[in-house]
């Protein structure tokens, strides 16, 4: 069968019972407190770039089952990521759909990092990023917070906005994902109509456009759940200059553009699909219809002989 939608091997329950707000007030304000002091460290006198690096993985990741040291992130719901301490080194965050996002973390402590919850998570995780990002925020008192190409200048940084920034990433590499998946989709279902048009019939089985339908259907969904996230962290409500970057992150990466592009396209392949299928399905009634008036005029005759037979003709 033709698997157009390569869906994503989830096993992350949409009831997961962990949330950020069923932290205690003391372990959010711990956790936040290091991560303060750990950004005010990276930033002190620095002169470089604070790097960040995202990718993306064809496998959702149970967030339960992340390895020892993985913990929930203050300012972002524990549903849908989780964040780890590399010591003296940087922070690791990962999201239920796959994404991975490092920041200050070498490529050396990257992979072993990643082989840890290769085995942890029992994943492939091969070949071993699907999409690969990269970003960096620069921390100068002098300056206004602004959003350049691949950089953001903030005057100052803390762990919501280090959060924010971290998220916004990781929705960004997603999308690579589906958007590859998706062209992936459209070059199939074009090679599809091409080989009817050349044929002139529709020689699909009805079982194999269904699934297809399906497994667009579910590909949809997914881009939905994962992009949910577009809403605005609640902890962004009280940070008015970070407010305003989130939003020219967003159009920076395009998100909400490319969101819709998806979804138009896999609209347009799911339209196609539900087009070829009604074309079948007439032209199999059709024939059933010719059938039908074929066997009942064998009927009419098989008639006509009888009465002939019994007149002695």
């Amino acid at each position: 069968m033709l698997f157009m939608f390569p869906r994503k091997n989830n096993s992350q329950t949409l009831n997961e019972s962990v949330h950020t707000s069923d932290m205690s007030f003391h372990q959010r304000s711990k956790i936040a407190t290091e991560v303060n002091e750990w950004l005010h460290l990276a930033c002190q006198d620095r002169l470089s770039d604070l790097g960040m690096h995202a990718e993306t993985y064809k496998e959702d990741f149970d967030l339960d089952r992340l390895p020892t040291g993985w913990g929930p992130y203050p300012s972002l719901d524990a549903n849908d990521v989780r964040a780890k301490f590399i010591s003296d080194v940087g922070i690791a965050f990962a999201w239920r759909f796959g994404a991975i996002v490092f920041v200050e973390v070498p490529k050396e402590t990257r992979h072993r990092e990643v082989d840890l919850l290769r085995e942890s998570l029992g994943l492939p995780l091969r070949d071993p990023r699907v999409t690969a990002e990269k970003f960096f925020i620069f921390i100068d008192s002098a300056r206004s917070a602004q959003v350049e190409y691949n950089r953001l200048v903030l005057p100052s940084i803390n762990q919501e906005r280090l959060g924010a920034v971290a998220q916004t990433l990781a929705q960004s590499v997603a999308m690579e994902y589906y958007e590859a998946v998706v062209t992936q989709a459209k070059v199939q279902v074009l090679a599809m109509l091409d080989r009817i048009r050349r044929q002139g019939r529709i020689a699909i089985p009805a079982m194999r456009l269904n699934s297809q339908i399906a497994d667009a259907s579910m590909a949809q969904a997914e881009v939905v759940g994962v992009l949910h996230l577009l809403d605005k962290p609640d902890t962004l409500w009280n940070d008015a200059e970070m407010e305003s970057i989130y939003l020219d992150l967003r159009n920076a990466f395009d998100l909400e553009e490319r969101f819709k592009s998806i979804e138009y396209k896999i609209e347009t392949i799911k339209e196609s699909l539900r087009i070829v299928l009604e074309a079948r399905n007439s032209a199999l009634a059709q024939r059933l219809e010719i059938i039908i008036i074929v066997l009942v005029g064998v009927e009419v005759m098989f008639s006509i002989f009888g009465r002939f037979h019994l007149f002695g003709w």
